[in-house]
């Protein structure tokens, strides 16, 4: 399974992960902006799930 999988990034995730990439595109925009400045801490599946997860509550 590749859940466990780190990446160098999020580009290179998104690159190398069909999972990934389509759990990504199918977010909001304003949620993929925020998880786009993130990307160098993103590298894992379960670090992007978790910025997904708590990018929505940050706009108030």
């Amino acid at each position: 399974m590749m859940f466990g999988k780190e990446y160098r990034d999020l580009a290179d995730m998104l690159l190398n992960n069909e999972r990934a990439k389509k759990f990504y595109n199918d977010l909001p925009q304003d949620v993929q902006q925020i998880i786009t400045e993130n990307g160098r801490e993103i590298r894992t599946m379960s670090a992007l799930r978790h910025f997904a997860k708590t990018a929505g509550k940050t706009e108030d």
